[in-house]
Parts: structure tokens; C-alpha cells; sequence
């Protein structure tokens, strides 16, 4: 499913760089321990997935391992989140613990800011926007569904 996956975004506007890449690297792993198979492979395969005007994004092994020229970094809204709590210790102990169960796999900058990240308490993938990104809504139950649903249009990436 990866591959027709793929192969839909690039036929619908997005720029595909594969190669083999490191993947996820070792302190996010130990922080997001349990990923998606499918999401696994997608960062073992791919180094860029990027929306042809730039609006959006997949965060890949680069990304996550800050080696790309981004002006936006991996955990952006986490930082945005933990910079508007301030020295609200109660606040910024939720924030973590919010981005600590979700991890950001797409990032958005075309109507706002926005993501979509895997939940791993359930494997689910949730969206959220500004203001309040750790207000969020289930997108698809898996990263596999999230796939089906961009392939047939349900979800418009």
C-alpha cells in the first residue's frame, strides 16, 4: 500500500526524494518506542515528501534528525506550545505529556499551522491546528487507514 500511496501523492502535486535513510533516529525512538510498522518503512524509504507549492510536509528521517533547511523543526508546535505556557510548570508538564504520547508525521503552514501526528496509546493518527495544537481530532484509527483515506479522498493532504 506504501508504494500506491506513494505513487498518489506524487501524481497529486508532492516531491518525492527516496533513498535510503537512517531512519528513525535513536532519541526519538526511545521517546515514540511504539510506531507503526508502515510508518517505519515510509521513513526507511523515503528522505522528502514535500507538497509542490511547500505548504506541507511528511517529516522523514532528516527532518526528525535535523539535518534539513527547514525553518520549521520536527517539534515545532510542541516548542510554540511550551514557549506560549511560559513558566506555567502545570502547563508545560501537560504540553510534554500530550507531544510525549503523539509525534508529529506531517506538518502544515497552508492555512495556518497545522499537523498530523501518530497517537501511541492507540496507533491512531489525529490532526490538530493553531491555536491550541494539543486539541485535537482522530483522523484515521491507523496509519494504514490514514493512507486508504488520502488514496481515496478523504483526506486532502
Amino acid at each position: 500500500m506504501l508504494e500506491l500511496f506513494l505513487t498518489h501523492l506524487q501524481a497529486h502535486g508532492w516531491a518525492l526524494q527516496r533513498s535510503p535513510t537512517p531512519g528513525f533516529p535513536e532519541p526519538l525512538a526511545r521517546r515514540y518506542p511504539r510506531c507503526p510498522e508502515d510508518w517505519l518503512v515510509l521513513l526507511a524509504s523515503v528522505r522528502s515528501l514535500v507538497r509542490e507549492d511547500g505548504g506541507a510536509w511528511f517529516l522523514c528521517g532528516p527532518d526528525y534528525a535535523g539535518q534539513t533547511d527547514s525553518a520549521f523543526r520536527w517539534n515545532e508546535w510542541e516548542l510554540l506550545s511550551l514557549e506560549t505556557a511560559g513558566d506555567d510548570a502545570a502547563w508545560r508538564a501537560e504540553i510534554r505529556a500530550f507531544w510525549d504520547a503523539h509525534l508529529p508525521i506531517v506538518l502544515s503552514v497552508a492555512e495556518g499551522y497545522a499537523y498530523y501526528a501518530l497517537s501511541l496509546a492507540d496507533g491512531s493518527v489525529v490532526q490538530g491546528s493553531e491555536p491550541e495544537f494539543e486539541d485535537c481530532r482522530t483522523a484515521a484509527p491507523s496509519f494504514r487507514d490514514f493512507m486508504g483515506q488520502v488514496l481515496q479522498g478523504q483526506i486532502q493532504l
